[in-house]
Protein backbone atom coordinates (compact mmCIF):
# COMPACT_ATOMS: atom_id res chain seq x y z
CA UNK A 1 0.00 0.00 0.00
CA UNK A 2 2.92 2.40 0.78
CA UNK A 3 3.72 2.27 -2.79
CA UNK A 4 0.93 4.26 -3.68
CA UNK A 5 2.31 7.27 -4.99
CA UNK A 6 0.63 9.73 -2.49
CA UNK A 7 1.22 7.56 0.55
CA UNK A 8 5.01 6.95 -0.42
CA UNK A 9 5.83 11.01 -1.20
CA UNK A 10 4.22 11.58 2.33
CA UNK A 11 6.44 8.79 4.21
CA UNK A 12 9.46 8.99 2.02
CA UNK A 13 9.23 12.97 3.67
CA UNK A 14 8.92 11.60 7.09
CA UNK A 15 12.39 10.19 6.78
CA UNK A 16 13.71 13.39 5.53
CA UNK A 17 12.21 15.94 7.41
CA UNK A 18 10.01 14.60 9.80
CA UNK A 19 10.37 17.51 12.46
CA UNK A 20 9.65 20.11 9.54
CA UNK A 21 6.07 21.70 10.17
CA UNK A 22 3.52 19.65 7.72
CA UNK A 23 0.16 21.85 8.81
CA UNK A 24 -0.01 24.97 10.70
CA UNK A 25 -3.59 25.67 12.20
CA UNK A 26 -4.30 29.09 13.53
CA UNK A 27 -4.13 27.67 17.01
CA UNK A 28 -1.74 24.60 16.18
CA UNK A 29 0.75 23.17 14.30
CA UNK A 30 1.59 19.27 13.54
CA UNK A 31 5.10 17.89 12.23
CA UNK A 32 5.36 15.10 9.37
CA UNK A 33 6.49 12.95 12.30
CA UNK A 34 3.03 14.06 13.81
CA UNK A 35 1.13 13.93 10.62
CA UNK A 36 2.10 10.00 9.76
CA UNK A 37 1.98 8.87 13.06
CA UNK A 38 -1.71 9.92 13.34
CA UNK A 39 -2.20 8.65 9.50
CA UNK A 40 -1.10 4.92 10.62
CA UNK A 41 -2.87 5.12 13.80
CA UNK A 42 -6.68 6.11 11.91
CA UNK A 43 -5.55 3.45 9.34
CA UNK A 44 -5.48 0.91 11.79
CA UNK A 45 -8.84 1.80 13.12
CA UNK A 46 -10.24 1.67 9.56
CA UNK A 47 -9.20 -1.45 8.81
CA UNK A 48 -10.60 -2.90 12.05
CA UNK A 49 -13.92 -1.92 10.69
CA UNK A 50 -13.76 -3.72 7.13
CA UNK A 51 -10.73 -4.15 4.73
CA UNK A 52 -11.13 -1.31 1.88
CA UNK A 53 -14.13 0.88 3.51
CA UNK A 54 -15.44 3.40 1.97
CA UNK A 55 -15.17 6.38 4.46
CA UNK A 56 -17.10 9.21 4.46
CA UNK A 57 -15.21 12.43 5.94
CA UNK A 58 -17.96 15.18 7.28
CA UNK A 59 -14.96 17.35 7.05
CA UNK A 60 -13.83 21.21 7.66
CA UNK A 61 -10.20 22.90 6.99
CA UNK A 62 -8.22 20.77 9.54
CA UNK A 63 -5.91 18.13 10.69
CA UNK A 64 -8.66 15.37 11.33
CA UNK A 65 -10.00 15.69 7.53
CA UNK A 66 -6.47 15.40 6.20
CA UNK A 67 -5.25 12.76 8.29
CA UNK A 68 -8.69 11.00 7.29
CA UNK A 69 -7.87 11.34 3.82
CA UNK A 70 -4.44 9.51 3.80
CA UNK A 71 -5.46 7.13 6.46
CA UNK A 72 -8.27 6.28 3.84
CA UNK A 73 -5.59 5.77 1.15
CA UNK A 74 -3.05 3.71 3.46
CA UNK A 75 -5.95 1.49 4.40
CA UNK A 76 -6.69 0.57 0.67
CA UNK A 77 -9.74 2.27 0.74
CA UNK A 78 -12.43 5.22 -0.81
CA UNK A 79 -12.96 8.08 0.44
CA UNK A 80 -15.73 10.95 0.08
CA UNK A 81 -14.97 14.17 1.45
CA UNK A 82 -18.37 16.41 2.64
CA UNK A 83 -18.05 19.83 3.57
CA UNK A 84 -19.64 19.94 7.51
CA UNK A 85 -21.20 23.29 6.50
CA UNK A 86 -23.41 21.63 3.67
CA UNK A 87 -27.27 21.28 4.72
CA UNK A 88 -27.84 18.30 6.97
CA UNK A 89 -30.41 17.21 4.31
CA UNK A 90 -28.00 17.23 1.68
CA UNK A 91 -25.53 15.68 3.69
CA UNK A 92 -27.69 12.42 4.49
CA UNK A 93 -28.75 12.19 1.15
CA UNK A 94 -25.17 11.50 0.12
CA UNK A 95 -24.40 9.53 2.71
CA UNK A 96 -27.25 7.27 1.85
CA UNK A 97 -26.70 7.33 -2.13
CA UNK A 98 -22.87 5.41 -1.10
CA UNK A 99 -22.17 1.75 0.97
CA UNK A 100 -20.53 3.47 3.86
CA UNK A 101 -18.80 1.34 6.18
CA UNK A 102 -17.18 4.27 8.35
CA UNK A 103 -18.13 7.92 8.59
CA UNK A 104 -15.64 10.56 10.20
CA UNK A 105 -16.56 14.00 11.77
CA UNK A 106 -16.10 15.96 14.46
CA UNK A 107 -17.32 14.66 18.01
CA UNK A 108 -20.00 16.84 18.11
CA UNK A 109 -21.71 15.53 15.64
CA UNK A 110 -21.63 12.12 16.02
CA UNK A 111 -24.76 11.65 17.70
CA UNK A 112 -26.40 13.72 14.66
CA UNK A 113 -25.91 11.05 11.91
CA UNK A 114 -25.83 8.44 14.61
CA UNK A 115 -29.26 8.30 14.95
CA UNK A 116 -29.46 7.92 10.68
CA UNK A 117 -26.96 5.54 10.51
CA UNK A 118 -26.56 3.18 13.60
CA UNK A 119 -24.90 0.50 11.65
CA UNK A 120 -22.33 2.71 10.39
CA UNK A 121 -18.96 2.90 12.58
CA UNK A 122 -18.02 6.36 13.24
CA UNK A 123 -14.27 7.95 13.95
CA UNK A 124 -13.70 11.33 15.36
CA UNK A 125 -10.71 13.89 16.52
CA UNK A 126 -10.67 11.47 19.88
CA UNK A 127 -9.73 8.62 17.47
CA UNK A 128 -6.46 10.85 16.84
CA UNK A 129 -3.19 9.43 18.32
CA UNK A 130 0.58 10.83 18.20
CA UNK A 131 1.75 7.55 19.17
CA UNK A 132 4.42 5.36 17.30
CA UNK A 133 2.84 2.83 15.21
CA UNK A 134 5.11 0.05 13.30
CA UNK A 135 1.86 -1.32 11.92
CA UNK A 136 2.19 -2.12 8.46
CA UNK A 137 -0.35 -2.45 5.59
CA UNK A 138 -0.30 -5.66 3.74
CA UNK A 139 -3.60 -5.63 1.58
CA UNK A 140 -2.26 -5.56 -1.86
CA UNK A 141 -5.83 -5.24 -3.33
CA UNK A 142 -6.63 -2.05 -2.77
CA UNK A 143 -10.07 -0.17 -3.66
CA UNK A 144 -10.02 0.66 -7.83
CA UNK A 145 -11.48 4.41 -6.42
CA UNK A 146 -9.20 6.99 -4.96
CA UNK A 147 -12.53 9.24 -3.60
CA UNK A 148 -15.85 9.69 -4.67
CA UNK A 149 -16.24 13.85 -4.78
CA UNK A 150 -20.53 14.78 -5.24
CA UNK A 151 -21.29 18.15 -7.75
CA UNK A 152 -24.82 19.52 -8.30
CA UNK A 153 -26.67 17.19 -9.93
CA UNK A 154 -29.61 18.31 -12.70
CA UNK A 155 -31.59 15.75 -11.80
CA UNK A 156 -32.09 17.81 -8.68
CA UNK A 157 -29.47 15.26 -6.59
CA UNK A 158 -25.85 15.62 -6.05
CA UNK A 159 -23.72 13.30 -8.44
CA UNK A 160 -20.49 11.21 -7.24
CA UNK A 161 -17.68 11.59 -9.64
CA UNK A 162 -15.27 8.53 -9.34
CA UNK A 163 -12.21 8.96 -9.09
CA UNK A 164 -9.51 5.95 -9.37
CA UNK A 165 -6.36 6.14 -7.80
CA UNK A 166 -4.56 5.34 -11.27
CA UNK A 167 -6.11 9.34 -12.12
CA UNK A 168 -4.81 10.40 -8.44
CA UNK A 169 -1.73 8.73 -8.75
CA UNK A 170 -0.67 10.31 -11.92
CA UNK A 171 -2.30 14.13 -11.34
CA UNK A 172 -0.29 14.28 -7.68
CA UNK A 173 2.99 13.07 -9.72
CA UNK A 174 2.42 16.68 -12.02
CA UNK A 175 1.55 18.36 -8.95
CA UNK A 176 4.87 17.75 -7.59
CA UNK A 177 6.79 18.47 -10.51
CA UNK A 178 4.50 21.93 -11.31
CA UNK A 179 3.82 23.56 -8.35
CA UNK A 180 7.63 23.16 -7.09
CA UNK A 181 7.04 23.33 -3.27
CA UNK A 182 9.58 22.05 -0.60
CA UNK A 183 10.39 21.99 2.92
CA UNK A 184 9.31 25.34 3.92
CA UNK A 185 7.36 26.67 1.79
CA UNK A 186 3.92 27.65 3.62
CA UNK A 187 0.99 27.01 1.25
CA UNK A 188 -2.78 28.18 1.95
CA UNK A 189 -5.55 26.36 2.00
CA UNK A 190 -8.53 28.27 0.82
CA UNK A 191 -11.09 25.63 -0.80
CA UNK A 192 -13.22 23.33 1.24
CA UNK A 193 -12.63 19.52 1.33
CA UNK A 194 -15.74 18.91 -0.64
CA UNK A 195 -14.54 21.00 -3.74
CA UNK A 196 -12.20 19.19 -5.62
CA UNK A 197 -9.72 22.29 -5.47
CA UNK A 198 -8.79 21.45 -2.78
CA UNK A 199 -6.45 18.24 -4.16
CA UNK A 200 -4.17 20.43 -4.89
CA UNK A 201 -3.19 22.27 -2.33
CA UNK A 202 -3.61 19.34 0.43
CA UNK A 203 -1.56 16.78 -1.88
CA UNK A 204 0.45 19.16 -3.22
CA UNK A 205 1.79 20.50 -0.53
CA UNK A 206 1.97 17.36 1.91
CA UNK A 207 3.45 15.03 -0.60
CA UNK A 208 6.32 17.52 -1.24
CA UNK A 209 7.36 18.55 2.30
CA UNK A 210 5.64 22.04 2.67
CA UNK A 211 3.71 23.35 5.89
CA UNK A 212 -0.32 23.32 4.14
CA UNK A 213 -2.29 26.17 6.27
CA UNK A 214 -5.74 26.38 6.31
CA UNK A 215 -8.20 29.19 6.21
CA UNK A 216 -9.67 28.05 9.28
CA UNK A 217 -10.89 31.61 10.67
CA UNK A 218 -13.83 34.45 10.06
CA UNK A 219 -11.21 36.67 10.38
CA UNK A 220 -9.01 34.69 7.59
CA UNK A 221 -11.66 34.54 5.46
CA UNK A 222 -12.98 37.58 5.78
CA UNK A 223 -9.47 39.49 5.50
CA UNK A 224 -7.71 36.77 3.06
CA UNK A 225 -4.85 39.69 2.37
CA UNK A 226 -3.68 39.86 6.26
CA UNK A 227 -4.49 36.16 6.75
CA UNK A 228 -1.35 36.03 3.36
CA UNK A 229 0.27 38.75 5.79
CA UNK A 230 -0.25 37.33 9.05
CA UNK A 231 1.10 33.31 8.17
CA UNK A 232 3.74 34.61 5.66
CA UNK A 233 2.19 32.62 3.10
CA UNK A 234 4.50 31.73 0.12
CA UNK A 235 2.12 29.88 -2.33
CA UNK A 236 -1.79 30.02 -2.80
CA UNK A 237 -4.40 27.44 -4.52
CA UNK A 238 -8.01 29.83 -5.39
CA UNK A 239 -10.12 30.51 -7.70
CA UNK A 240 -9.84 34.15 -9.87
CA UNK A 241 -12.57 35.45 -7.84
CA UNK A 242 -10.38 35.32 -4.62
CA UNK A 243 -8.44 38.27 -6.18
CA UNK A 244 -11.28 40.16 -6.13
CA UNK A 245 -12.61 39.45 -2.91
CA UNK A 246 -8.50 40.74 -1.02
CA UNK A 247 -8.98 43.93 -3.30
CA UNK A 248 -12.90 44.69 -1.86
CA UNK A 249 -11.11 44.05 1.69
CA UNK A 250 -8.50 46.55 1.20
CA UNK A 251 -5.73 43.95 1.07
CA UNK A 252 -4.38 43.85 -2.08
CA UNK A 253 -1.14 45.37 -1.31
CA UNK A 254 2.50 45.00 -1.18
CA UNK A 255 2.97 44.81 2.50
CA UNK A 256 0.30 41.65 2.09
CA UNK A 257 1.68 40.02 -0.96
CA UNK A 258 5.45 40.18 -0.05
CA UNK A 259 5.91 36.85 0.47
CA UNK A 260 4.24 35.01 -2.12
CA UNK A 261 6.10 33.71 -4.39
CA UNK A 262 3.38 31.71 -6.84
CA UNK A 263 -0.39 31.52 -7.31
CA UNK A 264 -2.27 28.51 -8.71
CA UNK A 265 -6.00 29.41 -10.34
CA UNK A 266 -8.53 27.12 -11.34
CA UNK A 267 -12.06 26.73 -11.07
CA UNK A 268 -13.21 29.59 -13.65
CA UNK A 269 -12.19 32.18 -16.03
CA UNK A 270 -9.24 33.91 -14.85
CA UNK A 271 -9.60 37.89 -16.23
CA UNK A 272 -7.18 39.83 -17.79
CA UNK A 273 -7.84 42.43 -14.74
CA UNK A 274 -7.17 40.68 -11.94
CA UNK A 275 -3.86 39.59 -13.27
CA UNK A 276 -3.15 43.13 -13.77
CA UNK A 277 -4.14 43.78 -9.87
CA UNK A 278 -1.65 41.26 -9.01
CA UNK A 279 1.30 42.15 -11.14
CA UNK A 280 0.66 45.76 -9.69
CA UNK A 281 1.66 45.01 -6.02
CA UNK A 282 3.83 41.97 -7.01
CA UNK A 283 5.51 41.18 -10.48
CA UNK A 284 7.46 38.77 -9.47
CA UNK A 285 5.22 35.94 -8.75
CA UNK A 286 4.93 33.02 -10.67
CA UNK A 287 0.95 32.86 -12.31
CA UNK A 288 -0.27 29.31 -13.20
CA UNK A 289 -3.91 29.69 -14.42
CA UNK A 290 -5.46 25.98 -14.79
CA UNK A 291 -8.82 24.69 -16.45
CA UNK A 292 -10.66 21.19 -15.40
CA UNK A 293 -13.80 19.45 -14.77
CA UNK A 294 -14.17 17.66 -11.64
CA UNK A 295 -14.33 14.42 -14.04
CA UNK A 296 -10.92 15.01 -15.22
CA UNK A 297 -9.63 14.80 -11.61
CA UNK A 298 -9.14 18.87 -10.87
CA UNK A 299 -7.46 20.10 -13.34
CA UNK A 300 -6.20 19.26 -17.00
CA UNK A 301 -4.34 22.43 -18.62
CA UNK A 302 -1.75 24.72 -17.89
CA UNK A 303 -0.71 28.31 -18.51
CA UNK A 304 1.91 30.32 -17.19
CA UNK A 305 1.29 33.70 -16.75
CA UNK A 306 4.28 36.04 -16.83
CA UNK A 307 4.93 39.82 -16.91
CA UNK A 308 6.41 39.46 -20.40
CA UNK A 309 3.06 37.12 -22.51
CA UNK A 310 0.21 39.11 -20.18
CA UNK A 311 1.03 42.35 -21.87
CA UNK A 312 0.47 40.86 -25.68
CA UNK A 313 -3.05 39.13 -24.01
CA UNK A 314 -5.80 41.35 -25.58
CA UNK A 315 -8.33 39.13 -24.47
CA UNK A 316 -10.96 39.88 -21.24
CA UNK A 317 -9.35 36.45 -19.91
CA UNK A 318 -6.39 34.78 -19.97
CA UNK A 319 -5.72 31.82 -21.76
CA UNK A 320 -6.35 28.60 -20.29
CA UNK A 321 -3.43 27.28 -22.16
CA UNK A 322 -1.90 23.65 -23.11
CA UNK A 323 -3.14 20.14 -22.03
CA UNK A 324 -0.65 18.89 -19.49
CA UNK A 325 1.43 15.42 -19.40
CA UNK A 326 -0.80 12.65 -19.82
CA UNK A 327 -4.36 14.18 -21.09
CA UNK A 328 -5.45 15.60 -24.52
CA UNK A 329 -8.06 17.87 -25.68
CA UNK A 330 -9.85 17.72 -28.69
CA UNK A 331 -12.58 20.42 -30.08
CA UNK A 332 -15.69 19.53 -31.61
CA UNK A 333 -18.16 21.96 -33.22
CA UNK A 334 -21.27 20.67 -35.23
CA UNK A 335 -20.21 17.53 -34.87
CA UNK A 336 -16.83 17.65 -36.19
CA UNK A 337 -13.38 18.28 -34.78
CA UNK A 338 -11.74 21.75 -35.00
CA UNK A 339 -8.97 23.41 -34.47
CA UNK A 340 -10.30 27.05 -34.05
CA UNK A 341 -13.22 26.59 -31.67
CA UNK A 342 -15.71 24.01 -30.28
CA UNK A 343 -16.53 21.89 -26.78
CA UNK A 344 -14.08 20.34 -25.34
CA UNK A 345 -13.35 16.70 -25.19
CA UNK A 346 -10.80 15.21 -22.20
CA UNK A 347 -8.96 12.17 -22.94
CA UNK A 348 -6.27 10.35 -21.05
CA UNK A 349 -5.40 9.36 -17.24
CA UNK A 350 -7.19 11.71 -15.53
CA UNK A 351 -10.25 11.03 -16.41
CA UNK A 352 -12.80 9.87 -14.34
CA UNK A 353 -14.51 6.10 -13.60
CA UNK A 354 -17.62 8.05 -14.46
CA UNK A 355 -20.12 9.10 -12.05
CA UNK A 356 -21.15 6.49 -9.23
CA UNK A 357 -24.95 6.31 -10.52
CA UNK A 358 -24.06 4.93 -13.92
CA UNK A 359 -27.47 6.09 -15.58
CA UNK A 360 -25.38 9.18 -15.53
CA UNK A 361 -23.09 8.66 -17.75
CA UNK A 362 -24.48 8.75 -20.94
CA UNK A 363 -23.38 11.35 -22.94
CA UNK A 364 -20.69 12.66 -20.89
CA UNK A 365 -18.52 9.31 -20.67
CA UNK A 366 -17.65 7.56 -23.95
CA UNK A 367 -15.48 4.93 -24.33
CA UNK A 368 -12.27 4.93 -27.18
CA UNK A 369 -10.11 2.58 -26.29
CA UNK A 370 -10.29 -0.77 -23.99
CA UNK A 371 -11.02 0.48 -20.46
CA UNK A 372 -10.32 4.07 -21.22
CA UNK A 373 -12.63 7.10 -21.80
CA UNK A 374 -13.19 10.46 -22.68
CA UNK A 375 -15.33 13.09 -21.50
CA UNK A 376 -17.72 15.49 -23.17
CA UNK A 377 -17.69 18.67 -20.90
CA UNK A 378 -19.89 21.23 -22.23
CA UNK A 379 -17.29 23.97 -22.38
CA UNK A 380 -16.95 25.68 -25.16
CA UNK A 381 -13.71 27.58 -26.21
CA UNK A 382 -12.22 29.74 -28.89
CA UNK A 383 -8.60 28.82 -30.28
CA UNK A 384 -6.47 32.32 -31.21
CA UNK A 385 -2.68 32.01 -31.99
CA UNK A 386 -2.67 28.65 -30.57
CA UNK A 387 -3.97 29.48 -26.96
CA UNK A 388 -7.15 28.25 -25.76
CA UNK A 389 -9.80 30.76 -24.06
CA UNK A 390 -12.85 29.63 -22.34
CA UNK A 391 -16.12 31.31 -23.79
CA UNK A 392 -19.15 29.51 -22.09
CA UNK A 393 -21.30 26.85 -21.46
CA UNK A 394 -23.42 24.82 -24.01
CA UNK A 395 -25.45 23.92 -21.29
CA UNK A 396 -27.73 25.16 -18.11
CA UNK A 397 -24.63 24.81 -16.07
CA UNK A 398 -22.83 27.74 -14.37
CA UNK A 399 -20.03 28.13 -12.11
CA UNK A 400 -19.64 30.65 -8.92
CA UNK A 401 -16.81 31.44 -7.32
CA UNK A 402 -15.42 27.98 -8.46
CA UNK A 403 -18.62 25.83 -7.42
CA UNK A 404 -20.17 23.81 -10.14
CA UNK A 405 -24.04 24.88 -10.10
CA UNK A 406 -26.53 22.86 -12.31
CA UNK A 407 -29.08 25.45 -12.27
CA UNK A 408 -31.83 22.04 -12.48
CA UNK A 409 -31.36 21.52 -9.26
CA UNK A 410 -32.14 24.86 -8.22
CA UNK A 411 -35.50 24.39 -10.33
CA UNK A 412 -36.41 20.93 -8.75
CA UNK A 413 -36.04 22.40 -5.24
CA UNK A 414 -38.46 25.34 -5.97
CA UNK A 415 -40.47 22.71 -7.19
CA UNK A 416 -40.15 20.81 -4.24
CA UNK A 417 -41.83 23.71 -2.14
CA UNK A 418 -44.70 24.09 -4.35
CA UNK A 419 -43.57 26.30 -7.41
CA UNK A 420 -43.93 24.65 -10.41
CA UNK A 421 -43.33 27.56 -13.16
CA UNK A 422 -39.57 28.20 -12.54
CA UNK A 423 -36.76 29.88 -14.76
CA UNK A 424 -33.64 30.32 -13.23
CA UNK A 425 -30.67 32.30 -14.56
CA UNK A 426 -26.97 33.91 -14.09
CA UNK A 427 -26.79 37.92 -13.58
CA UNK A 428 -23.14 38.66 -12.44
CA UNK A 429 -22.43 36.09 -10.81
CA UNK A 430 -25.97 36.16 -8.87
CA UNK A 431 -28.68 33.57 -9.13
CA UNK A 432 -32.08 35.07 -10.41
CA UNK A 433 -35.14 32.48 -10.15
CA UNK A 434 -38.33 33.75 -11.65
CA UNK A 435 -41.70 32.14 -11.31
CA UNK A 436 -45.55 32.60 -12.92
CA UNK A 437 -47.40 30.74 -10.44
CA UNK A 438 -50.31 32.75 -9.18
CA UNK A 439 -50.10 32.03 -5.42
CA UNK A 440 -48.48 34.00 -2.95
CA UNK A 441 -45.12 33.30 -2.01
CA UNK A 442 -43.34 34.11 1.31
CA UNK A 443 -39.50 34.63 0.74
CA UNK A 444 -38.19 34.24 3.93
CA UNK A 445 -40.20 30.44 4.14
CA UNK A 446 -38.79 29.76 1.21
CA UNK A 447 -35.09 30.59 1.57
CA UNK A 448 -35.80 28.77 4.95
CA UNK A 449 -36.65 25.37 3.00
CA UNK A 450 -33.90 25.99 0.47
CA UNK A 451 -31.08 25.81 2.80
CA UNK A 452 -32.25 22.46 4.11
CA UNK A 453 -31.56 21.26 0.40
CA UNK A 454 -28.35 23.06 -1.04
CA UNK A 455 -25.28 24.87 0.39
CA UNK A 456 -25.09 28.23 0.71
CA UNK A 457 -23.42 29.03 -2.52
CA UNK A 458 -26.29 27.90 -4.75
CA UNK A 459 -28.79 29.89 -2.35
CA UNK A 460 -30.93 32.06 -4.91
CA UNK A 461 -29.86 35.97 -4.43
CA UNK A 462 -33.19 37.40 -6.18
CA UNK A 463 -36.80 35.39 -6.43
CA UNK A 464 -39.11 37.42 -8.83
CA UNK A 465 -42.78 36.78 -9.41
CA UNK A 466 -43.88 37.35 -12.99
CA UNK A 467 -47.15 37.36 -14.65
CA UNK A 468 -45.65 35.67 -18.04
CA UNK A 469 -42.34 34.59 -18.36
CA UNK A 470 -41.64 36.47 -22.20
CA UNK A 471 -40.69 34.73 -25.18
CA UNK A 472 -38.40 35.40 -27.92
CA UNK A 473 -39.51 34.74 -31.85
CA UNK A 474 -38.36 31.17 -31.74
CA UNK A 475 -41.26 31.12 -28.47
CA UNK A 476 -38.04 30.45 -26.16
CA UNK A 477 -37.81 32.08 -22.81
CA UNK A 478 -36.10 35.79 -23.75
CA UNK A 479 -33.57 35.79 -21.27
CA UNK A 480 -32.25 39.47 -22.64
CA UNK A 481 -35.77 40.22 -21.51
CA UNK A 482 -35.50 38.86 -18.35
CA UNK A 483 -32.05 40.18 -17.77
CA UNK A 484 -33.11 43.75 -18.58
CA UNK A 485 -35.80 42.87 -16.03
CA UNK A 486 -33.56 42.03 -13.06
CA UNK A 487 -31.32 45.19 -13.52
CA UNK A 488 -34.22 47.25 -13.43
CA UNK A 489 -35.54 45.78 -10.27
CA UNK A 490 -32.00 45.90 -8.93
CA UNK A 491 -30.89 49.03 -10.44
CA UNK A 492 -33.46 50.65 -10.35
Amino acid sequence: MTNFFPIKSLFSILKKNGNSIAIEQSDKSYTYKDFCNMVKNLSKSIISVRKNSTVAIIGEKNVLSYVSIFSTLLSGGTYIPISASSPKKRIVEILSSTKIDVIICRKNKIKTFQRIFPKISFFSENSLSLKKNIFEIKNKKPNNLAYIIFTSGSTGSPKGVCISRKSLEHYVKWLKLNLKIKKGIKCSQFPEISFDLSVVDIYGTLCSGGTLCPVDTIYAKSFPGRYIKDRKINFIVCVPSLVDVVKNSGGLTKKNLATVKGIFFCGEPLLKRQVNDLFQVQNKMRILNAYGPTEATVSCTLKEVKLSNFSKNTNQSISIGKSIYGTKIKLLNNGKYSNNKGEILIFGKQVANGYLNLKENKNKFFKYKKNNFYFKTGDYVEVQKGEMYFKNRIDNQVKIKGHRIELDEITVCLNKFGISNVYTLIFFDKIICFYTDKKEVDNISLINFLKKYLPEYMIPNYIFPIKEFPLSQNGKIDTKALVKFTRKRIYG
